[in-house]
């Protein structure tokens, strides 16, 4: 499938070395939830969740209007809606309006984020998100 070559904008190795199995261009507006068992990057537009089991990139000119769940996130372009994920990185040109959830996060000189920051064990966070967001 699709890798990403040494000179890519995104620096850590373990990252680079992933698999992308789908690309959603630059042109391309989704209207609906995404699922995927491997790797994808966003360039497009997308309107609806994101629920990936790996890696989702979303590039410098994409928007994504719903909540992402994933593995490992990096941000080059605008999210609005919450994060659920493992890793999150958020380069100088991206945005994130909404809470995450996360057990390690890294945030560029230039990277704008407004909204809660959740940091420890998923397993255990998740609950208590989920009871605030019910009340």
């Amino acid at each position: 499938m699709f890798k990403f070559n040494s000179n890519s904008n995104v620096t850590n190795s373990k990252v680079t070395n992933e698999a992308i199995t789908t690309i959603i261009g630059e042109d391309l507006v989704v209207e609906g939830n995404l699922t995927s068992l491997a790797s994808i990057r966003v360039d497009g537009k997308v309107n609806g969740n994101v629920d990936v089991q790996k890696l989702v990139i979303v590039g410098e000119k994409a928007q994504v209007s719903g909540d992402i769940s994933t593995k490992k996130i990096i941000v080059f372009g605008k999210i609005t809606g919450n994060i659920k994920a493992a890793e999150v990185q958020i380069k100088k040109t991206g945005l994130v309006n909404g809470d995450i959830i996360v057990q390690a996060i890294e945030i560029e000189m230039g990277g704008k984020y407004n909204g809660n920051l959740i940091m420890n064990s998923i397993q255990q966070e998740e609950k208590k998100f989920e009871k605030n967001s019910k009340s």
